[in-house]
């Protein structure tokens, strides 16, 4: 991120780091907030879906998930503050309408032996390892909240959720750990 500046993540103080929940051995999850990033939302125009999807297949530097109907999210953890969407504006022009979600979304990431039972306490997406593989993403709904989940390794989720619902999402999905134990990083 820009030099100087460094953006707050809304759950600096609520994702408190530290071991929590049953404490019986090895803690069944781990829970951390992927911050900063720059995150840009891809949608085709009308007639462009193939063209725009040959374009993100070479991008270099920044991970593509897949968000909807010819919709992707752009996600680098390496872009200064804006670069990454000025950057894709150059090299999607005529192909897709972009948006700066950097400041609107926050991605929780969840692994551990655990993650798998933790997230489907709250949602219908099949989990299993045959069905949903690394870097399948799904948009669903978990804690009445909108949710695009992403399988990121053989344990291993990302959950970006609107900045606006991060802190109650967060209460509900360490609600749901306590069982397992959980830790903080």
């Amino acid at each position: 991120m820009r030099e100087g500046f460094h953006r707050i993540s809304p759950l600096a103080d609520v994702a408190i780091q530290g071991r929590f929940g049953a404490d019986k051995g090895a803690p069944g999850v781990e829970l951390s907030v992927r911050h900063p990033l720059s995150i840009v939302t891809v949608i085709a125009r009308k007639d462009k879906a193939e063209a725009l999807s040959a374009a993100l297949a070479g991008l270099k530097g920044c991970v593509v998930q897949w968000a909807g109907a010819d919709q992707y999210y752009a996600v680098s953890e390496t872009y200064a503050e804006g670069a990454l969407y000025r950057e894709l504006r150059e090299k999607l022009a005529g192909l897709a309408s972009l948006s700066d979600q950097s400041h609107g979304r926050i991605v929780i990431r969840i692994a551990g032996p655990k993650a798998r039972a933790v997230l489907a306490k709250g949602t219908p997406v099949d989990l299993h390892p045959n069905e949903f593989l690394r870097g399948k993403s799904a948009v669903t709904q978990m804690a009445h909240v909108g949710v695009h989940l992403t399988r990121t390794g053989e344990d291993a989720f990302e959950l970006s959720v609107f900045r606006g619902f991060s802190e109650n999402f967060w209460e509900w999905l360490t609600g749901q750990a306590e069982e397992f134990g959980y830790q903080v990083s």
